[in-house]
C-alpha cells in the first residue's frame, strides 16, 4: 500500500511539472509556426496583386463604378469571399479567366490565413471573455487560465458568437445609415453577405460603403466559418467529456483488471491502470501504445524493464 502511496504521489507532482514547464516541438509541427504577421503578409500579396490585375482590365468589368483602386479591392475581395452580389462582374474572357483563377487560390489562401487571424483574435479575447462571465467572483489570475483552458472550446464558441452579433449590428447600421437602406433590408443584405448568399438584390454602391465593406466582408464571413468550426467543437467535446466522466465513475469489474494487466501478471499498477482508461476514454489508441512500448523496449538497451541513466548513456555512446 505504501508503494502504491508513493506511486500515486510520484505520479501528481510529476504532472504538476508539466503543468508549469512549457512543451517545446520542433518548428515543423509546432501549431504556431505560421504567426499573424506572415498571415497579413500572405493575405495583403494576394490583395495587391489582385487589386494590380483587376485594375488593368477596369474597362472589362461591369457594374457601377466609384474608384479604380477601391473598386478593384472590393472586386478581389467579393471573390475571395465568395459573396457574389452581382454588382460588379467580368464580362470579357480575359476577366473571367482572372476572375477564376482568384476565386479558386483566394478562397483556400484566403480562407486560411482569414481563419488563422481569427483565431488569434478569439485567443486573445478569450481570457477577457472569461473575466467578463465570472467578474463578480473572486478568480485570479491562474484560475482563470485553468477555467479558459478547461473550457475553451466552449468559451471560443461564446466568443465568436459575440464578435458575430457586433459586426452584424454595425453592418446593419452602416447600410442603414450611409447606404440608405432601411433596417429590414440592411438586415437582410448582411444575413446574404455573411452567408455568401450574394442574391445581387442589395449591396455596397456606395464609394464609403465599398471601403467599409473590404474589411467588414473579410471578418464577417470568416467569423461565421469559424463559428460552425467551433460548434462541431463545442459537441464533440461535450460527447468527450459525457465519456470520461462515464468511464471514471462506473464501477471496476474483474474482466477491467484482466484487460488492464497489460504483462500478465495478475496484478494492476497505477501506470497500466491509467493507460488503460486513457484507452477507455478514447485519448489513446491501441496503435498508440504500442509504439510507446516499442520506444521503450528500444530505449530499454540492458533489458531491466526500467529506463536509467545508464541506459541513455549507452545510447549516446552507440551514436
Amino acid at each position: 500500500m505504501m508503494g502504491d502511496d508513493a506511486t500515486k504521489d510520484a505520479l501528481l507532482a510529476r504532472g504538476k511539472e508539466h503543468e508549469i514547464k512549457a512543451c517545446f516541438y520542433p518548428s515543423s509541427i509546432s501549431t504556431d509556426q505560421i504567426s499573424l504577421k506572415k498571415v497579413s503578409v500572405i493575405l495583403a500579396a494576394y490583395l495587391t496583386l489582385g487589386t494590380i490585375c483587376f485594375s488593368l482590365i477596369q474597362d472589362q468589368i461591369s457594374g457601377k463604378k466609384t474608384n479604380k483602386i477601391l473598386d478593384s479591392i472590393y472586386f478581389c475581395v467579393i471573390t475571395m469571399t465568395a459573396a457574389g452580389y452581382g454588382d460588379v462582374g467580368p464580362k470579357t474572357n480575359l476577366a473571367k479567366s482572372l476572375a477564376c483563377i482568384f476565386v479558386f487560390t483566394g478562397m483556400a489562401l484566403g480562407g486560411f490565413a482569414l481563419s488563422k487571424a481569427a483565431d488569434y483574435i478569439v485567443g486573445k479575447q478569450e481570457i477577457l471573455f472569461v473575466k467578463a462571465i465570472h467578474m463578480h467572483e473572486t478568480y485570479g489570475p491562474n484560475q482563470i487560465l485553468k477555467e479558459a483552458e478547461t473550457n475553451k472550446v466552449k468559451y471560443k464558441f461564446f466568443t465568436i458568437l459575440t464578435l458575430i452579433i457586433f459586426l452584424m449590428t454595425v453592418g446593419t447600421l452602416f447600410l442603414s445609415l450611409v447606404e440608405q437602406l432601411s433596417y429590414f433590408e440592411a438586415f437582410y443584405c448582411v444575413c446574404a453577405t455573411i452567408t455568401t448568399l450574394g442574391y445581387g438584390d442589395k449591396s455596397f454602391s456606395t464609394q464609403g460603403g465599398r471601403l467599409f465593406a473590404i474589411f467588414w466582408i473579410l471578418i464577417t464571413t470568416v467569423c461565421l466559418a469559424q463559428l460552425f468550426v467551433y460548434l462541431v467543437e463545442l459537441w464533440t467535446d461535450n460527447r468527450r467529456q459525457m465519456l470520461v466522466q462515464w468511464v471514471l465513475n462506473r464501477k471496476l469489474t474483474i474482466q477491467d483488471l484482466e484487460k488492464a494487466d497489460l504483462d500478465d501478471d495478475k496484478v494492476v499498477s497505477a501506470a497500466e491502470y491509467i493507460v488503460y482508461k486513457l484507452r477507455e476514454m478514447g485519448k489513446v489508441s491501441n496503435e498508440d501504445i504500442a509504439i510507446v512500448v516499442e520506444g521503450f523496449k528500444n530505449l530499454d538497451v540492458d533489458h531491466s524493464g526500467t529506463l536509467t541513466v545508464d541506459d541513455i548513456k549507452i545510447i549516446e555512446s552507440q551514436s
